[in-house]
């Protein structure tokens, strides 16, 4: 019921008299702990202003720019530095990954016959059969009608791990084992290639999470910095009464809001 713009809702229970003092003793405890406080010191709402969301996704694409538009200026730098730095970082590291990338690719061709690891059986490989096959080398008849193994990324990295490939490559008279692998020189250097432009593809991402993490944080920072924040707050109260009227002298509850 509303009355006087003030809204107001009621509760009767009807119960026993035992019943009834015995609520409301318990009911007055929690009311006495409930409105002990200010009555205005209640949760605030908090409204958002347009603003904030524009600048929330005016920094979002580009750090900084929802700073600019607050009049945080040297924030917005900040921001907007990192991004360059970050960017510059990545494609640098990137495009060394993808040289030293070639640069290994271009080694191995040069390095591992494929002719020489199938001069056996299907079953074993070369190098006195010492070694097992155990992974696939996928392959391909080429124009000429030779078999050619597929040099995907399998390929390239296979060739560097296991022990049943190292009979291709040309310095296999060279051979030595240590701690269960074994290795040629030139398996040695090659190993040494591809690490390399791992770890630049490694720092490369490293650099692409930071750019996304500038994003966010930026975009937050502006939404947060603009100052058109509005807070409303809804004051509650209550009592508690006994209706001497009620023919079954019930308990009755009030709140207004």
């Amino acid at each position: 019921m509303e009355m006087s713009g003030v809204f107001i809702g009621r509760c009767c229970l009807g119960l026993s008299k035992m019943k009834r003092i015995s609520l409301l003793l318990t009911l007055c405890l929690m009311l006495s702990s409930a409105f002990a406080g200010d009555v205005n010191a209640t949760p605030a709402k908090l409204s958002v202003n347009k603003f904030m969301v524009k600048n929330f996704v005016k920094s979002l694409i580009i750090p900084g720019w929802g700073q600019w538009s607050n009049g945080h200026k040297g924030r917005a730098i900040v921001y907007i530095t990192a991004e360059i730095g970050e960017i510059v970082g990545y494609q640098l590291r990137h495009n060394q990954g993808m040289d030293l990338e070639s640069e290994f690719k271009i080694f191995a061709d040069e390095h591992w016959s494929f002719e020489a690891w199938d001069a056996v059986s299907d079953d074993e490989t070369a190098c006195n059969d010492r070694y097992t096959r155990t992974h696939v080398m996928s392959t391909y008849i080429d124009l000429d009608g030779i078999l050619q193994p597929v040099r995907d990324q399998h390929f390239y990295e296979n060739i560097s791990k296991y022990r049943e490939f190292v009979c291709g490559w040309d310095d296999v008279d060279l051979m030595w084992e240590e701690i269960g692998k074994n290795y040629t020189p030139n398996k040695l250097k090659y190993i040494g290639m591809r690490t390399d432009s791992n770890d630049r593809y490694r720092e490369a991402r490293t650099f692409g999470t930071l750019i996304l993490i500038n994003h966010l944080i930026s975009a937050f920072d502006a939404a947060l910095g603009t100052n058109v924040t509005q807070f409303e707050s809804t004051n509650y109260s209550g009592k508690f009464y006994i209706n001497p009227l009620d023919a079954n002298n019930s308990i009755g509850l009030e709140v207004k809001f």
